[in-house]
Protein backbone atom coordinates (compact mmCIF):
# COMPACT_ATOMS: atom_id res chain seq x y z
CA UNK A 1 0.00 0.00 0.00
CA UNK A 2 2.67 2.51 1.09
CA UNK A 3 6.35 2.03 0.35
CA UNK A 4 9.20 4.20 1.54
CA UNK A 5 11.44 5.68 -1.13
CA UNK A 6 14.83 5.81 0.59
CA UNK A 7 16.37 8.03 -2.07
CA UNK A 8 13.56 10.60 -1.89
CA UNK A 9 12.91 10.14 1.86
CA UNK A 10 9.13 9.92 1.70
CA UNK A 11 6.34 7.36 1.36
CA UNK A 12 4.82 6.50 -2.00
CA UNK A 13 1.22 5.42 -2.45
CA UNK A 14 1.31 2.33 -4.67
CA UNK A 15 -2.50 2.25 -4.99
CA UNK A 16 -5.00 4.47 -6.73
CA UNK A 17 -6.76 5.86 -3.69
CA UNK A 18 -5.85 7.08 -0.23
CA UNK A 19 -6.13 4.07 2.06
CA UNK A 20 -5.73 4.02 5.82
CA UNK A 21 -2.98 1.56 6.87
CA UNK A 22 -3.23 -0.72 9.90
CA UNK A 23 -0.58 1.32 11.73
CA UNK A 24 0.86 4.83 11.48
CA UNK A 25 3.41 5.39 8.73
CA UNK A 26 5.65 7.45 11.01
CA UNK A 27 6.09 8.24 14.69
CA UNK A 28 8.54 10.60 16.35
CA UNK A 29 10.14 9.13 19.47
CA UNK A 30 11.41 11.88 21.74
CA UNK A 31 14.15 10.36 23.91
CA UNK A 32 14.95 13.47 25.96
CA UNK A 33 14.13 17.14 26.46
CA UNK A 34 17.69 18.31 27.21
CA UNK A 35 19.24 20.57 24.58
CA UNK A 36 22.44 22.59 24.16
CA UNK A 37 20.80 25.32 22.01
CA UNK A 38 18.11 27.91 22.76
CA UNK A 39 16.11 28.30 19.56
CA UNK A 40 13.70 31.23 19.61
CA UNK A 41 10.85 29.07 18.28
CA UNK A 42 11.51 25.88 20.29
CA UNK A 43 8.20 24.05 20.55
CA UNK A 44 9.10 21.94 23.59
CA UNK A 45 8.03 22.99 27.05
CA UNK A 46 8.53 21.49 30.49
CA UNK A 47 11.28 19.11 31.48
CA UNK A 48 10.76 15.33 31.33
CA UNK A 49 13.34 12.78 32.44
CA UNK A 50 15.30 11.06 29.68
CA UNK A 51 13.83 7.81 28.43
CA UNK A 52 15.49 4.81 30.12
CA UNK A 53 16.80 1.88 28.09
CA UNK A 54 14.21 -0.35 29.74
CA UNK A 55 11.41 1.95 28.65
CA UNK A 56 12.97 2.42 25.21
CA UNK A 57 12.88 -1.34 24.70
CA UNK A 58 9.27 -1.48 25.93
CA UNK A 59 8.11 1.40 23.72
CA UNK A 60 9.85 0.02 20.63
CA UNK A 61 8.12 -3.32 21.17
CA UNK A 62 4.79 -1.49 21.40
CA UNK A 63 5.49 0.34 18.13
CA UNK A 64 5.49 -2.86 16.10
CA UNK A 65 4.02 -2.26 12.64
CA UNK A 66 5.19 1.36 12.29
CA UNK A 67 7.40 1.73 9.23
CA UNK A 68 9.47 4.81 10.15
CA UNK A 69 10.65 6.15 13.49
CA UNK A 70 12.20 9.59 13.85
CA UNK A 71 14.41 9.89 16.94
CA UNK A 72 14.31 13.40 18.39
CA UNK A 73 14.71 15.45 21.55
CA UNK A 74 15.64 17.98 22.93
CA UNK A 75 18.95 17.15 21.37
CA UNK A 76 18.97 13.33 21.17
CA UNK A 77 22.77 13.11 21.04
CA UNK A 78 22.84 14.38 24.63
CA UNK A 79 21.16 11.13 25.73
CA UNK A 80 23.76 8.79 27.21
CA UNK A 81 22.22 5.75 25.49
CA UNK A 82 21.52 7.28 22.09
CA UNK A 83 23.69 4.76 20.22
CA UNK A 84 21.99 1.81 21.91
CA UNK A 85 18.57 3.29 21.12
CA UNK A 86 19.53 3.77 17.47
CA UNK A 87 20.73 0.17 17.27
CA UNK A 88 17.46 -1.01 18.82
CA UNK A 89 15.46 0.99 16.30
CA UNK A 90 17.58 -0.26 13.39
CA UNK A 91 16.58 -3.80 14.33
CA UNK A 92 12.85 -3.01 14.55
CA UNK A 93 11.91 -0.42 11.91
CA UNK A 94 12.24 -0.18 8.14
CA UNK A 95 13.36 3.45 8.36
CA UNK A 96 15.28 5.25 11.12
CA UNK A 97 15.76 9.02 10.97
CA UNK A 98 17.55 11.22 13.47
CA UNK A 99 16.48 14.83 14.09
CA UNK A 100 19.57 16.54 15.51
CA UNK A 101 21.14 19.99 15.57
CA UNK A 102 24.43 18.27 14.54
CA UNK A 103 26.57 20.33 16.92
CA UNK A 104 27.80 17.24 18.78
CA UNK A 105 28.58 15.12 15.72
CA UNK A 106 32.34 14.78 15.64
CA UNK A 107 34.11 12.82 12.93
CA UNK A 108 34.39 9.82 15.25
CA UNK A 109 30.76 10.01 16.36
CA UNK A 110 29.54 10.27 12.77
CA UNK A 111 31.40 7.09 11.81
CA UNK A 112 29.74 5.24 14.68
CA UNK A 113 26.20 6.58 14.24
CA UNK A 114 25.75 6.77 10.45
CA UNK A 115 25.37 2.98 9.95
CA UNK A 116 22.22 3.01 12.09
CA UNK A 117 20.52 6.05 10.54
CA UNK A 118 18.88 6.22 7.10
CA UNK A 119 18.99 10.01 7.08
CA UNK A 120 19.47 13.01 9.37
CA UNK A 121 17.14 16.02 9.71
CA UNK A 122 19.28 19.08 10.48
CA UNK A 123 18.02 22.65 10.82
CA UNK A 124 19.68 25.68 9.26
CA UNK A 125 17.75 28.93 9.49
CA UNK A 126 19.91 31.23 7.37
CA UNK A 127 23.43 32.55 6.82
CA UNK A 128 25.69 32.68 9.87
CA UNK A 129 24.49 35.94 11.48
CA UNK A 130 20.77 35.32 10.94
CA UNK A 131 20.99 31.66 11.94
CA UNK A 132 22.91 32.53 15.11
CA UNK A 133 20.25 35.07 16.11
CA UNK A 134 17.59 32.36 15.77
CA UNK A 135 19.27 29.24 17.17
CA UNK A 136 23.08 29.69 17.39
CA UNK A 137 26.13 27.46 16.79
CA UNK A 138 26.21 27.88 13.01
CA UNK A 139 29.85 26.85 12.59
CA UNK A 140 29.43 23.78 14.79
CA UNK A 141 26.37 22.70 12.77
CA UNK A 142 28.21 23.06 9.45
CA UNK A 143 31.10 21.01 10.83
CA UNK A 144 28.66 18.33 12.04
CA UNK A 145 27.05 18.15 8.59
CA UNK A 146 30.47 17.79 6.97
CA UNK A 147 31.28 14.92 9.34
CA UNK A 148 28.00 13.17 8.50
CA UNK A 149 28.61 13.50 4.77
CA UNK A 150 32.21 12.32 5.07
CA UNK A 151 30.95 9.23 6.91
CA UNK A 152 28.50 8.49 4.10
CA UNK A 153 25.38 9.75 5.84
CA UNK A 154 22.36 11.21 4.04
CA UNK A 155 20.43 14.23 5.17
CA UNK A 156 17.62 16.71 4.78
CA UNK A 157 17.95 20.36 5.70
CA UNK A 158 15.09 21.87 7.71
CA UNK A 159 14.26 25.58 7.94
CA UNK A 160 11.67 27.22 10.19
CA UNK A 161 10.36 30.12 8.14
CA UNK A 162 9.09 33.35 9.67
CA UNK A 163 9.58 37.09 9.35
CA UNK A 164 13.23 37.10 10.46
CA UNK A 165 14.57 34.78 7.74
CA UNK A 166 12.00 35.01 4.95
CA UNK A 167 14.48 36.57 2.51
CA UNK A 168 17.36 34.10 2.87
CA UNK A 169 15.85 30.85 1.60
CA UNK A 170 17.94 30.95 -1.62
CA UNK A 171 21.09 30.85 0.53
CA UNK A 172 19.78 27.85 2.47
CA UNK A 173 18.76 26.08 -0.75
CA UNK A 174 22.26 26.58 -2.16
CA UNK A 175 23.79 25.24 1.05
CA UNK A 176 21.47 22.21 0.96
CA UNK A 177 22.50 21.53 -2.62
CA UNK A 178 26.19 21.87 -1.72
CA UNK A 179 25.82 19.22 0.99
CA UNK A 180 23.77 17.02 -1.39
CA UNK A 181 20.73 17.11 0.89
CA UNK A 182 17.81 15.25 -0.65
CA UNK A 183 15.27 17.75 0.70
CA UNK A 184 14.96 21.28 1.94
CA UNK A 185 11.99 21.09 4.33
CA UNK A 186 10.48 24.50 5.01
CA UNK A 187 8.25 24.66 8.10
CA UNK A 188 6.28 27.35 9.91
CA UNK A 189 6.45 27.92 13.68
CA UNK A 190 3.62 26.60 15.82
CA UNK A 191 2.19 28.21 18.99
CA UNK A 192 3.78 25.77 21.41
CA UNK A 193 6.62 26.37 23.87
CA UNK A 194 8.68 29.40 22.81
CA UNK A 195 6.87 29.32 19.49
CA UNK A 196 4.01 31.18 21.17
CA UNK A 197 6.24 34.27 21.40
CA UNK A 198 6.90 34.46 17.65
CA UNK A 199 3.66 33.04 16.31
CA UNK A 200 2.45 36.50 15.31
CA UNK A 201 5.59 36.77 13.13
CA UNK A 202 4.57 33.77 11.01
CA UNK A 203 3.83 34.31 7.34
CA UNK A 204 0.42 33.93 5.71
CA UNK A 205 -0.37 31.17 3.24
CA UNK A 206 -0.24 33.75 0.45
CA UNK A 207 3.23 34.91 1.54
CA UNK A 208 4.62 31.39 1.80
CA UNK A 209 3.20 30.56 -1.65
CA UNK A 210 5.01 33.56 -3.17
CA UNK A 211 8.25 32.65 -1.42
CA UNK A 212 7.96 29.05 -2.63
CA UNK A 213 7.40 30.14 -6.24
CA UNK A 214 10.47 32.39 -6.11
CA UNK A 215 12.51 29.55 -4.64
CA UNK A 216 11.39 27.23 -7.44
CA UNK A 217 12.58 29.81 -9.97
CA UNK A 218 15.92 30.04 -8.18
CA UNK A 219 16.30 26.26 -8.14
CA UNK A 220 15.64 26.02 -11.88
CA UNK A 221 17.80 29.00 -12.79
CA UNK A 222 20.88 27.67 -11.03
CA UNK A 223 20.29 23.93 -11.45
CA UNK A 224 19.95 23.02 -7.77
CA UNK A 225 19.25 19.34 -7.19
CA UNK A 226 17.72 19.44 -3.70
CA UNK A 227 13.95 18.84 -3.61
CA UNK A 228 11.88 21.67 -2.13
CA UNK A 229 9.10 20.81 0.32
CA UNK A 230 6.99 23.56 1.87
CA UNK A 231 4.74 22.95 4.88
CA UNK A 232 1.64 25.13 5.18
CA UNK A 233 -0.38 24.18 8.26
CA UNK A 234 -3.58 25.39 6.57
CA UNK A 235 -3.08 22.81 3.81
CA UNK A 236 -1.86 19.94 5.98
CA UNK A 237 -4.46 20.45 8.67
CA UNK A 238 -4.13 19.44 12.28
CA UNK A 239 -2.90 16.31 14.01
CA UNK A 240 -0.76 14.85 11.23
CA UNK A 241 2.24 14.04 13.45
CA UNK A 242 2.32 11.41 16.19
CA UNK A 243 4.82 12.33 18.88
CA UNK A 244 5.87 10.12 21.79
CA UNK A 245 7.20 11.97 24.82
CA UNK A 246 10.09 10.47 26.86
CA UNK A 247 7.58 9.26 29.48
CA UNK A 248 5.55 7.32 26.88
CA UNK A 249 2.71 9.82 26.45
CA UNK A 250 1.48 9.77 22.84
CA UNK A 251 0.21 13.03 21.39
CA UNK A 252 -1.13 14.32 18.09
CA UNK A 253 0.54 17.50 16.89
CA UNK A 254 -0.12 20.24 15.99
CA UNK A 255 -3.74 20.50 17.12
CA UNK A 256 -4.65 24.18 17.18
CA UNK A 257 -7.72 23.85 19.36
CA UNK A 258 -5.89 22.10 22.20
CA UNK A 259 -3.77 23.51 25.01
CA UNK A 260 -0.10 23.69 24.01
CA UNK A 261 -1.17 22.69 20.49
CA UNK A 262 -1.12 18.93 21.20
CA UNK A 263 -3.82 16.38 21.94
CA UNK A 264 -3.05 13.41 24.19
CA UNK A 265 -4.20 10.28 22.41
CA UNK A 266 -2.65 7.46 24.42
CA UNK A 267 0.19 6.08 26.51
CA UNK A 268 2.72 3.45 25.41
CA UNK A 269 3.07 2.33 29.02
CA UNK A 270 -0.31 0.67 28.72
CA UNK A 271 -1.17 0.21 25.04
CA UNK A 272 0.32 -0.74 21.68
CA UNK A 273 0.45 1.81 18.89
CA UNK A 274 -1.96 -0.29 16.83
CA UNK A 275 -4.64 0.10 19.51
CA UNK A 276 -3.95 3.83 19.84
CA UNK A 277 -4.11 4.22 16.04
CA UNK A 278 -7.51 2.52 15.95
CA UNK A 279 -9.06 5.57 17.64
CA UNK A 280 -6.77 8.19 16.14
CA UNK A 281 -8.95 11.05 14.84
CA UNK A 282 -6.49 12.41 12.26
CA UNK A 283 -5.62 9.34 10.19
CA UNK A 284 -6.26 10.94 6.81
CA UNK A 285 -4.25 14.04 7.73
CA UNK A 286 -1.37 11.80 8.83
CA UNK A 287 -1.26 9.70 5.68
CA UNK A 288 -1.78 12.63 3.31
CA UNK A 289 1.12 14.53 4.84
CA UNK A 290 3.61 11.68 4.80
CA UNK A 291 2.97 10.83 1.16
CA UNK A 292 3.43 14.58 0.52
CA UNK A 293 -0.09 14.94 -0.87
CA UNK A 294 -0.79 18.06 1.19
CA UNK A 295 2.69 19.60 0.84
CA UNK A 296 4.00 22.01 -1.74
CA UNK A 297 6.67 19.94 -3.48
CA UNK A 298 9.07 20.71 -6.27
CA UNK A 299 11.59 18.06 -7.20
Amino acid sequence: MYQFNYEKQHFINTGNELEIPENPLTVTLQINRTCNLKCVYCSEYGQIDDISMKNAEEYVSRLKGVKRVIISGGEPLMHRNVLEILKLCRENFDVVALATNATLITRQKAEVIVPYVDYFDITIDGPRNIHNCIRGAYDNIIEGIQNIRNAGGKLSIVTVLFEKNKDVLPYIALLADTFEAEKLKILSPIPKGKGVDIYDKRLTSEETEKIFRRLVEYKDKFGLRTKLVMTDWNRIREGHAILIHPDGTVVASPVWTQKSCVEIIGDLNGADIHDIWENYPYKEHHVSKYIEKTMRVYA
